[in-house]
């Protein structure tokens, strides 16, 4: 067997090899979620004997006053959140990617530190700032460590589009007499619309997924659903539990669609 054969099935079972690393490392991801999905429609109380199909747990679901209480609540607090990391992120994007000022880096970091920080230490770190400042724990502490949180997602975004945007439409704006505000407002924040909605989609996800720093700046009168759904979790692990998270999977993969969605008709322009 000459040399170029053996090297070639060599790298034939080198790559089969990797395929079947990779496949089994999205079956150990994704396998319990199917799990979770498929165990929501048993008729049975345990979720170890899936026994007939039945719907009466989303039913009881959407009949659980404390659990719509929580739903609601999420979806609020991550319009909120979301909201208010856009208009901030965008804002910080902006002078990043086009602001000329001394610390930059030093700036940048700072934003993107929650990405690399341990979630359970910025919340007690914010935890703590509340109690200085005397801030009761709520909708407000909520909406704060979230959008801390979420930041650094929209800020990314927002820059990415901005480092590919073509300067020279701006300048074509100038020159045909548009102040700076009006090319802002009507070349620059259209063109960058995309980003900034699909950043917001993000940011609603991230927030509406948050489960750490909610359990440290939530109330156990004002729950987000996560914390209602990990509390939960504490005692019994019932068909309703596995209800909720695909509920959840549905809203965030909803979430992921639209975005991706925005993303290809950007890319498509």
């Amino acid at each position: 067997m000459s040399p170029r054969i053996t090297r070639r099935s060599r790298g034939a079972r080198a790559r089969t090899a990797l395929r079947l690393v990779v496949g089994a490392v999205y079956v150990f991801l994704f396998l319990p979620i199917v799990a979770v999905v498929l165990l929501s429609f048993s008729e049975n109380i345990s979720v170890i004997d899936f026994r007939h199909f039945t719907l009466r747990w989303y039913q009881h679901l959407f009949t659980d006053e404390p659990i719509l209480a929580a739903l609601r609540f999420s979806i609020e607090l991550g319009v909120l959140a979301s909201a208010l990391a856009v208009t901030l992120g965008s804002l910080a994007a902006f002078g990043l990617v086009r602001g000329r000022m001394r610390g930059k880096t030093a700036l940048q970091a700072a934003l993107y530190a929650p990405l690399v920080v341990p979630e359970i230490i910025i919340a007690i770190a914010l935890l703590i700032l509340f109690v200085l400042l005397r801030i009761p724990r709520g909708m407000i502490t909520l909406i704060v460590g979230h959008s801390v949180l979420i930041l650094p997602y929209v800020v990314s975004i927002v820059s990415a589009r901005l480092y590919g945007f073509d300067r020279s439409l701006e300048e074509a704006a100038a020159n045909l007499g548009a102040t700076p505000a009006r090319a802002l407002r009507e070349i620059t924040l259209p063109l960058m619309m995309p980003a900034i909605v699909g950043a917001a989609l993000i940011a609603f996800k991230v927030s509406f997924d948050e489960v750490v720093g909610s359990i440290f700046w939530a109330t156990s009168r004002d729950q987000p659903l996560p914390v209602l759904v990990f509390s939960m979790l504490q005692y019994e692990l019932t068909p309703e539990v596995n209800a909720i998270g695909t509920v959840m999977l549905t809203i965030t993969l909803g979430v992921l669609a639209a975005y991706q969605l925005i993303e290809w008709r950007r890319r498509s322009t």
